[in-house]
């Protein structure tokens, strides 16, 4: 337990000590330019820092928007195949078979309008003759 809180302090010490840098150089030198090895201008601290934090936040959001796409595939993918499965086993019938049985349907009532309209003009012709 003891070797625990000296872990902790210590790791609060040097979070505290790498806190206090970065405090020191935006409030020391911070809004200045330097220059680097080749004498071009570098951004101050604070602006290179911030286009650290947003490069990085960038790359973090595009790398989750990747994953979350890919999980999404996934679960289409697992959601698609679990309910083709569960029509299966059901014996549950398809968008084609329904569609099948719908026109085999219409073709029947169109026989049996036209049987009907063949029965009536039989039956007017018989009633005719007697």
């Amino acid at each position: 337990m003891t070797d625990f809180l000296d872990k902790a302090i210590l790791l609060g010490l040097g979070v505290e000590k790498k806190l206090k840098d970065i405090a020191s150089e935006f409030s020391g030198d911070g809004d200045t330019e330097t220059k680097d090895s080749e004498g071009e201008e570098k951004l101050p601290p604070r602006e290179r820092l911030e286009n650290a934090i947003v490069s990085d936040g960038t790359a973090a959001i595009k790398e989750l928007i990747t994953l979350l796409k890919e999980g999404k595939d996934k679960v289409e993918n697992e959601f698609l195949s679990g309910t083709e499965s569960l029509g299966e086993k059901l014996n549950i019938a398809t968008k084609v078979e329904l569609d099948t049985v719908k026109e085999m349907a219409r073709v029947a009532r169109e026989k049996v309008d036209s049987l009907e309209k063949r029965l009536d003009k039989l039956e007017e012709n018989r009633a005719k003759e007697n």
